[in-house]
């Protein structure tokens, strides 16, 4: 609560700030951004215990993109106080929202405030396992060719995914003390483009199905050169305090509220980087009390002029899966490249070996793919 307390402040502070400076004459100038990613994947090996088996029906190659457009002003007040919005749009239409990021932010020496739809802080300041493409990894990558999701929980692992998403929220960002800093957000629900309405409730209800609500999030890092020694550390934790759940099959007990937990490190020296990280993902379950998510790994990377090569590992255990009391397993190793082709622009290539292994019968899954692509940033 110290930490809302601090953020409610830091907001207090900037309005008053901002009521009593004279805007900059040329005011807000809006400036695009944004990235390209592509890739195309094959599976040299697509095999399941399952019967029938499901890779029949599977094709053992794809091409996938992923697109990202963002637009941005801001200016600095005659006080030192920077003011400014960011919208990210998405370059493809899904079941997803086509408006990814969108918030104003408040910038000065006590640190930077942003209020909209954005990630909390646990999801805004994590690292990692290391990998050397932006597109491809064993921890949370853009493009995966697995198809372990077919059978089990997921294609791959995550060590840093946050209970709300981009629901809208407040957050703030401490400046940084001797290479100490920390971030802390409030989210009320999870709901995004939050607008007025004409009729209903104006404040919401409180009593959704599946809602995470009164969401805490805080989190620390250290990062610090240390005479050509780079280290980063630190972790954070996200607390659900409500949480309007579905009715439990019998005997599985009432869920608990929803958090979430992670921490990370890395060493960096001479063109080496090394790196480990771990989630904890509490009360997954909307229906299964202890249905608990946790994921581990660690790599490296080294880079040497226009080349990076890395190498990472991560396991997720996955409760409850296939059941009350059982445990799936998912195993990934990563060989990855990347190639600086020119300013902002890369190659990137993929090795990649799965083996998920599920507490049912027919729940197994082993997959060998490669992967080629490109990251384009404007």
């Amino acid at each position: 609560m110290k930490r809302i307390l601090l953020g409610t402040t830091a907001l207090v502070a900037t309005s008053l700030a901002a009521s009593e400076a004279v805007e900059a004459a040329d005011g807000v100038k809006l400036g695009i951004g944004g990235r390209y990613m592509g890739a195309m994947g094959a599976l040299a090996i697509d095999d399941f215990s399952a019967s029938p088996d499901p890779s029949n029906n599977l094709r053992a190659y794809v091409f996938k993109q992923d697109v990202r457009v963002y637009f941005e002003g801001s200016t600095t007040l005659d006080n030192g106080l920077t003011v400014g919005a960011r919208i990210d749009l998405r370059g493809q239409s899904d079941n997803k929202d086509q408006i990814r990021d969108v918030y104003a932010y408040f910038k000065g020496g006590f640190g930077d405030v942003r209020f909209g739809d954005t990630e909390e802080a646990l999801a805004q300041t994590c690292y990692l396992v290391p990998s050397a493409s932006a597109l491809f990894g064993a921890d949370s990558p853009n493009f995966n060719f697995s198809n372990a999701g077919v059978i089990g929980f997921g294609a791959t692992n995550g060590t840093c995914y946050g209970v709300d998403s981009h629901s809208t929220k407040i957050v703030y960002f401490s400046p940084t003390f001797a290479g100490f800093s920390f971030a802390t957000s409030f989210t009320p629900d999870n709901t995004e483009d939050t607008r007025n309405t004409v009729n209903g409730a104006a404040t919401r209800p409180s009593n959704d199905l599946g809602q995470n609500s009164e969401n805490l999030s805080v989190a620390a890092n250290f990062n610090h050169d240390f005479n050509g020694v780079k280290l980063i550390a630190g972790g954070g934790g996200t607390w659900s305090f409500q949480r309007e759940q579905a009715a439990p099959p019998p005997g599985a007990g009432n869920p608990g509220h929803r958090d979430e937990y992670n921490g990370y490190a890395q060493v960096a020296f001479a063109g080496f980087t090394f790196g480990a990280a771990v989630s904890d993902r509490v009360n997954v379950s909307n229906e299964i009390d202890n249905t608990d998510d946790v994921v581990y790994g660690a790599g490296g990377t080294y880079n040497w002029e226009a080349w990076t090569v890395g190498l990472g590992w991560t396991r997720g255990n996955y409760d409850n899966i296939h059941g009350v009391g059982t445990t799936d397993k998912h195993d990934i190793v990563s060989f990855t490249s990347a190639y600086a082709l020119g300013p902002g622009i890369e190659l990137d290539g993929l090795v990649e070996y799965d083996n998920y292994s599920g507490a049912g019968v027919g729940d197994s899954y082993e997959g060998l793919g490669f992967g080629l692509g490109t990251l384009i940033t404007f």
